[in-house]
């Protein structure tokens, strides 16, 4: 049996919560706080013409970075969100220091009000050791409730690989737990439960570890403390 450790974490652009100004936090000492074996990524910011503070973090740690944009975004103004005339760009990112190589992503795709057409999820596959490769696929998924979300599970449950092939979905879901296993279909269960948003007070889980229990098995499940964004992080060890 393989064993490896994975977070993820929505970092909110790197700012803090807008009933905390959404000023900057320090992103990189919060990363390298959380740094894990693999680690599923959400909102990384980019201003124009430079890295970000997720890029200089993989930089410094040895990890290597899978990243799909879904849009361009700006950082300033009452929140960060997606723009088409914002200053740079935001997007989904899988941080491994474990060997991995890409796989196609997976294409969710728009829903009514998605400011993100594409959305597509980063897929990689990781081997270690001579193991079976463990597929990880990151997930941030629309905010535009109540239908995006289950629109989007429903296309993500379509792509996903086939039972039998040790897999683990993981990011923010902008959806509960039940309902979101449910539409994933075919065995998928949640790895961990606890509150993770909003990070201050959290009244709701929506960021999620999927495993088939079959294929691939949580130990030491949590959610962790507030860190800076409006999302709290999820901690996992996988064994397949």
């Amino acid at each position: 049996m393989t064993s490896l450790s994975l977070v993820t974490f929505n970092t909110h652009y790197g700012l803090r919560p807008l009933r905390a100004g959404a000023r900057p936090y320090d992103l990189g000492a919060v990363l390298a706080g959380l740094a894990s074996d693999v680690m599923v990524v959400q909102e990384v910011w980019r201003p124009d013409g430079h890295h970000g503070a997720v890029d200089a973090f993989a930089d410094a740690s040895g990890h290597a970075m899978h990243h799909v944009i879904t849009g361009r975004a700006t950082d300033t103004g009452r929140w960060p969100h997606h723009d088409p005339a914002g200053r740079g760009t935001v997007g989904i990112a899988v941080l491994t220091r474990v060997p991995a190589r890409p796989v196609a992503s997976v294409l969710v795709g728009p829903t009514p009000g998605d400011p993100s057409p594409a959305r597509e999820l980063p897929q990689v596959e990781v081997v270690v050791d001579g193991a079976r490769p463990l597929r990880v696929i990151g997930v941030h998924l629309t905010s535009r409730l109540p239908h995006g979300p289950v629109i989007q599970l429903r296309r993500m449950a379509r792509d996903l690989p086939p039972a039998g092939t040790p897999t683990v979905v993981a990011g923010d879901c902008n959806f509960w737990g039940p309902p979101a296993s449910a539409l994933l279909r075919d065995g998928w269960r949640r790895g961990v439960t606890g509150r993770t948003w909003p990070a201050s007070r959290p009244h709701s889980q929506i960021d999620h570890v999927f495993v088939r229990p079959a294929d691939v098995t949580v130990t030491r499940p949590a959610v962790l403390d507030a860190c800076g964004s409006d999302h709290r992080p999820v901690r996992v060890q996988l064994d397949w």
